[in-house]
This record gives C-alpha cells, structure tokens and sequence, in this order.
C-alpha cells in the first residue's frame, strides 16, 4: 500500500464564508490564500493557509446550504485535531483561545496525550494536540 504523506487541505462547509474566514484568520492567524466565485469552484469558497506548514483549509458556502449549525452526531466529521510540538505550545494555545475569547475544554489528558478543544462559529469541534 503507498503510504500518506501528510495533509493537504480541509474542506469545511460553513453557514458565513466571510465571517469564518474571519475567525480562522484571527484565532488560528491562517493568511487568505485565495477566492473563488461558484463559476469557478461550483459554491463561493475561500483558500486560508498556514504559512508555516502550507496546510490550508478551505471554507465553502453553497447557495443551498443549511443554516443549521454543525452537529458531530451527524455522519461525517466528528472533530479535527492540529498537532502541536510541546506542552509549552500547547499551553501557549490555550492562552491564544483566552485572549481571542474562544471558549474551549480544560487541557484533557488520556494515555495517548494532552488536548484542548474548542469550536469554530459553525460548531464544527478542533482539538490542538500533543
């Protein structure tokens, strides 16, 4: 089997393009990489990326899409979870979330690690993990 070799993208489907692009740009200091138009992509979508690792996330905003808010107990994406290096980053992180007014968890920790989680304005869940 070829193996993988990291993540690329994620694709989220989020109720205001604008104002998610927003959030991710001031929480997570992601850089608009570029627009797209529904000619051009089939729904409006923005590229954010994170310039130290070039991973980007993209925020797609169909014309008929819901306007309900993300549910993890619906089939598809429960959470996502971003690794981080050390436990001085990850405290770094949670002090990031305190100043942005982002609620999030206590830091978990279970035998695989140490986490925090916390939602975008959609509800979608995103843990930072060591």
């Amino acid at each position: 089997m070829p193996p993988l070799n990291g993540a690329s993208h994620l694709a989220l489907t989020v109720r205001d393009m604008d104002a998610s692009a927003e959030w991710y740009r001031r929480v997570l200091g992601l850089q608009e990489l570029r627009r797209y138009g529904a000619d051009e992509a089939g729904s409006p979508r923005v590229l954010l990326l994170d310039p130290s690792s070039f991973f980007v996330v993209g925020l797609c905003q169909p014309a008929d899409g819901s306007s309900e808010a993300f549910d993890h107990r619906r089939t598809g994406l429960d959470h996502f979870a971003f690794k981080v290096a050390d436990d001085a980053e990850l405290d770094r992180w949670v002090a990031h979330l305190d100043e942005q007014g982002v609620p999030h968890s206590p830091v978990r920790v279970l035998d695989l690690g140490r986490f925090v989680s916390f939602e975008d304005p959609d509800g979608i869940q995103f843990e930072f993990w060591l």
